[in-house]
Formats: C-alpha cells, structure tokens, sequence
C-alpha cells in the first residue's frame, strides 16, 4: 500500500498535488455549467440576432445579445478542456505543462473577470433602457417587422402600456386577433437579469477556485524545482 502510494504521488507531498486535482474537477464540473448556460444563451439571444441588426447593432445591445453569451461559451469550453489538461499535468509533474497551465488559468482568469463582473453589476434599468430604446427605434424603422418576430418568440405584445402604436404590430393567429396581451418590458425584466446574475455569480465562484489552483499549481512548480530529476521525466 506505500508503494502504491508512493507511485500514485511521486516525489510531491499530497498538500500539493492531490488538492490541485481535486480543485480541477471541481473546476471541469464548472466549466460544464457555464458550457451549458453559454450554448443556452447563445441559442436564447440567436432570436435577437435579426432585431439587433435592425437596431443598427449598438454597442450595449450587441454585448448584451451576441458577445457576452459567446463569451461564456467560450470560457466554458476552454475550462473543461483546460481543467483536463492540468489534472494530468499535475498527476504526471510535468513542469513545462504546469507552467503553460497556470498561464492559460491567468489569462481566463482575466476574462471571467471582465464577463461575470459586468454580469453582475448590469442592472434592469440598464439592461430595459438598452433594450426598451432599441425596440422604440426598430418599431418605427423600415425593419419594424422584426419586432413582431421577436414578440412571438417571446410571447407578447408591445413594449410597454405607454406603446400604443405597439399595437399593430403583435402577433396575430389568422382571424386577425392579438395572440398575447402581455408587455415585452416584463417578459425582458423577468429572464435576462437573473440569468445573467447567475452567470455572474458562477464566475466569481470559478474565479476564487481558480486562484487558489494557481497557487497550487506554483507551489508545485517550485517543488519539482527544488528536486532534481532527470531531462526525460519532464519530456510529454
């Protein structure tokens, strides 16, 4: 049994390795959730596509429907692919590996930084005038017919009570009468600022775990440092 142990964690105490791996489970399970919720926004925000065109795509729009649900996507596939990778480095030691990993967690680091902060400090004011200012301009645009599309994707009917000219473009069924009564304003206030609170929210959890892997992994990069060992055994 302490042989096995000794071939399970060579040459590195169990504080340092056995920690590092566990927290990049952790890390991989994560990196799930937010490859789920990112596909899930992606293909939530794909029916924007068309009324962010028409709005002229402006810059808080576009963020909010097209970068920050790619942004996730792509941080989340770069986790489990990442989370992988450093399980493995770290059970084999290998220096190289451990040093490119820990750069690689720095640098996703910085881009859960930047996604879930502003994730959790766009309010609904924020997000319902972004919206609300672009809905106005679309509905009285050539391309207003985009927000009859979007209405039935979301299923209701003008933005808000003060939108009276709203009206005549909601969603009809074939006798010419309006579907849904409900306003769009509710409907934005009700989905997107808790999702993207729980995005924000799981990025400063993965962001603190992700840390302390940092530390350990450069921990571990100056103990295999400090003990010699042959060219080969840090080769891939």
């Amino acid at each position: 049994m302490a042989n096995f142990s000794s071939d399970l964690l060579p040459q590195t105490p169990r504080y340092l390795k056995v920690p590092l791996i566990f927290l990049n489970s952790i890390l991989w399970i994560l990196g799930l959730v937010l490859l789920v919720m990112g596909a899930f926004a992606v293909s939530f925000f794909s029916n924007f596509k068309d009324f962010t065109n028409a709005a002229n795509a402006k810059s808080a729009l576009s963020n909010l429907t097209t970068s920050a649900p790619a942004g996730i996507l792509v941080i989340g596939i770069f986790f489990v692919i990442l989370t992988i990778a450093g399980c493995y480095v770290a059970y084999r030691e290998k220096l190289v590996g451990l040093v490119i990993y820990t750069l690689l967690m720095l640098v996703l680091l910085v881009a859960l930084i930047g996604v879930g902060g502003k994730a959790l400090t766009l309010k609904n004011d924020d997000i319902l005038k972004t919206v609300g200012q672009s809905w106005y301009d679309v509905s009285n645009g050539p391309k207003n017919s985009t927000i009859t599309k979007l209405e039935e994707f979301l299923g209701c009917c003008r933005w808000n009570s003060s939108d009276t000219e709203g009206e005549k473009l909601c969603p009809k069924d074939k006798s010419g009468v309006i579907k849904t009564q409900g306003f769009c304003d509710k409907i934005i206030e009700s989905q997107i600022p808790s999702k993207l609170y729980l995005v924000g929210a799981s990025g400063v959890a993965i962001g603190v775990i992700e840390l302390v892997c940092m530390l350990f992994s450069l921990f571990l990069i100056i103990r295999i440092c400090r003990s010699p060992r042959s060219k080969s055994y840090d080769q891939y």
